[in-house]
């Protein structure tokens, strides 16, 4: 099983711009959950994180219909991604920190544990597509890549944005003034003394 290579990682996941269809399906799942009626009154942040995650992964799993490339894994109450046979991830919530944290199943623990085979499958870049929420849980500050190793942060990037490209603008001319001289007006002192000569 591999350390997982940031490099390797990053280009998988912007092949097909899968990168920004997971941001914006993390992006939507957000906009879902604030636009709830009832979200005031609930009494755990969990309600909002297991509701965020599964329409997450509804939201990933039709952006990415027709890559053949991407292939949804749900085994037992999760559901992971293997893109191009190199990348395994899973879709989570994170804390400040950038780090997921589960009960501490076996499975749990053995996801950030690379010198193990997981789910059968083996070779993988294992990562999480993880979103951070501000203090307040009002407004997604970070969704990105994050990779482990058990407890260590091993490195992270941020998912890019979908959107048009930035074209340069070409250079404007040099303005020219609008008149050779410029008329000032005439000074406080000098009107009245204009209005005594008449």
């Amino acid at each position: 099983m591999p350390t997982p290579d940031e490099a390797a990682v990053k280009a998988v996941l912007q092949k097909n711009d899968r990168d920004i269809r997971c941001r914006d399906a993390i992006e939507q799942a957000w906009s879902y959950c604030q636009a709830l009626p009832d979200r005031g009154w609930w009494r755990r942040k969990s309600t909002t994180a297991a509701i965020m995650w599964e329409h997450s992964i509804a939201n990933v799993v039709e952006a990415l219909d027709g890559d053949a490339g991407a292939k949804v894994i749900a085994h037992q109450d999760t559901t992971s991604f293997i893109f191009d046979d190199t990348v395994l991830l899973r879709f989570k919530r994170a804390g400040l920190s950038l780090m997921s944290s589960n009960y501490p199943t076996q499975l749990a623990n053995l996801f950030h544990a690379h010198t193990r085979d997981l789910f059968g499958f083996d070779g993988h870049h294992r990562v999480e597509i993880v979103h951070v929420f501000n203090r307040f849980q009002t407004a997604l500050d970070w969704i990105g890549v994050v990779a482990r190793d058990k407890k260590e942060l091993l490195w992270q990037f941020e998912l890019r944005r979908g959107g048009a490209a930035v074209i340069a603008l070409p250079p404007s001319e040099r303005p020219m003034p609008a008149a050779e001289t410029v008329l000032r007006p005439a000074k406080p002192g000098d009107e009245r003394r204009d209005a005594e000569e008449k």
